[in-house]
């Protein structure tokens, strides 16, 4: 156990606190610019929903170009040399993800830090944050043997929830009513041919021909996902076969039941389907009794897909996710703010840092579900000003926490777009170190020629 006089105390140029997909990246990147770069995470396990077998979206856009590269690329090329690289798949609807094996990239992410000599502190907490005169002067961590006070020159809150942001006193926003919370569960065995014979035989229950750029029939982009062989397949809410199980009550009510492939050979799927609006993302208590509660739904689904989808007969179900996934909580007041019309209309910028194009995607209550094409199936800018928190001059927020309306952030909340985020922020901190400048006053065309040279994607996309 922690005691009062077990404290210590750190020293490092960037200290990052969270280990999602905007965590791992924005270290990575710190850590690959140069600068003494420490990681926090108060979880046993490094990557969020990375290793949640979840489809990464963000990293194309809805029309097939790449929009995200760099560190998420290498950590895609770390899976893909030990076997656990699914692919980059077209739905046939309208977005194009990445699948991998969910437990290769967990080894993938720490062997990346590893590589780029990133420091990591997991089971930490952030406990307490100092600041003077506008900046953060240092953070109280605690882990089970010792108190730590960390100190920085720049300070990157990637906890998702804008942990840092808040404690420093700073403005933010929140939803009315925030998106639901998901637990998703997994199914190995899977005969993928039996399943994508009965896509291919009742197109009318999958989500198909969404796609702006696509000029093909339901029934012509059903019989493609049976000849491509690939079981990735969205069951709509609206489709006769999850309207039926949910009016008749053998399935809760839910917008879509969607099933992603995380091996290799396409017998493992993640099932992601259950919901539940909590009165607070945040805390503890509601997580908890939502985590007890999920666990019904999981049962009533992982029932309904073994009887009424074929393929699923003689598999077995292997577990869920290891943490529920966490569509909406705060967003930071930035020093400017990502709207609805920057995400709808695919809007460009010349300080844009990174590119989101995954669909307008706000998921409400039970069956509602808003899901939109950003224009021209294309991509949009994020300007650095959106992570930047007003009132802090040497911290940054990256992640879904970014400064952003609830509409804009619908989108902007994915793992691609995140590591887009993460990377941006973590070499802008290491540049910031590297010149003893706060960010306000780093020169945006040296960040941008820098995101370039490492494999970031800023330009040239619809």
């Amino acid at each position: 156990m922690t005691s009062p006089d077990s404290r210590k105390e750190l020293e490092h140029e960037v200290v990052v606190v969270g280990a999602g997909s905007a965590g791992i990246a924005a270290a990575v990147a710190s850590a690959r610019n140069g600068a003494d770069t420490l990681l926090v995470e108060s979880g046993a396990t490094l990557g969020g929903d990375l290793i949640s077998g979840l489809p990464i979206d963000g990293c194309r856009s809805t029309g097939g170009d790449w929009i995200v590269g760099g560190v998420a690329a290498e950590l895609f090329d770390e899976c893909r040399a030990f076997g656990g690289y699914v692919g980059s798949i077209f739905d046939r609807r309208n977005i194009c993800v990445v699948m991998v094996n969910p437990r290769v990239m967990g080894f993938a992410v720490l062997r990346l830090l590893k590589k780029y000599g990133v420091g990591i502190l997991p089971y930490t907490q952030a406990i307490g944050l100092a600041a003077e005169n506008g900046r953060v002067a240092g953070l109280e961590l605690a882990n089970k043997t010792v108190r730590l006070a960390a100190r920085a020159e720049l300070y990157l809150d990637c906890t998702g929830d804008a942990d840092l942001a808040v404690m420093a006193g700073l403005p933010f926003e929140t939803g009315e009513e925030t998106q639901p919370a998901s637990m998703t569960f997994q199914f190995r065995g899977l005969d993928s041919r039996a399943l994508l014979e009965f896509v291919r035989d009742h197109p009318e229950n999958c989500g198909l021909g969404e796609n702006p750029l696509v000029r093909k029939t339901a029934p012509e982009l059903a019989r493609e996902l049976y000849e491509e062989g690939i079981p990735k397949v969205f069951f709509s809410g609206e489709g006769p076969l999850i309207k039926a199980a949910v009016e008749s009550g053998e399935l809760f009510p839910c917008s879509m039941l969607a099933l992603n492939p995380n091996s290799p050979d396409y017998t493992c799927v993640t099932v992601n389907t259950t919901r539940m609006v909590l009165p607070d993302n945040t805390g503890g208590g509601a997580l908890g009794e939502a985590m007890l509660a999920l666990t019904d739904q999981v049962v009533q689904a992982a029932a309904f897909v073994r009887k009424r989808i074929p393929g699923f007969a003689g598999a077995s179900f292997d577990g869920v996710a290891p943490r529920l996934g966490i569509r909406e909580s705060r967003r930071i007041v930035g020093e400017y703010r990502l709207g609805e019309r920057d995400v709808a209309e695919g809007i460009k910028r010349g300080d844009g840092v990174c590119k989101g194009g995954h669909e307008i995607d706000v998921h409400g209550r039970d069956r509602d579900h808003v899901r939109l094409a950003i224009r021209n199936a294309g991509s949009y800018d994020i300007p650095l000003g959106c992570l930047l928190p007003k009132g802090m001059a040497n911290l940054l927020a990256a992640g879904r926490s970014l400064s952003s309306d609830r509409v804009a952030n619908s989108s902007a909340r994915v793992m691609g777009t995140c590591m887009g985020m993460g990377q941006a922020a973590g070499t802008a901190a290491a540049l910031c170190a590297k010149g003893k400048i706060l960010p306000r006053e780093l020169d945006i065309g040296l960040l941008r020629g820098t995101l370039r040279e490492q494999g970031a994607i800023l330009d040239g996309t619809p």
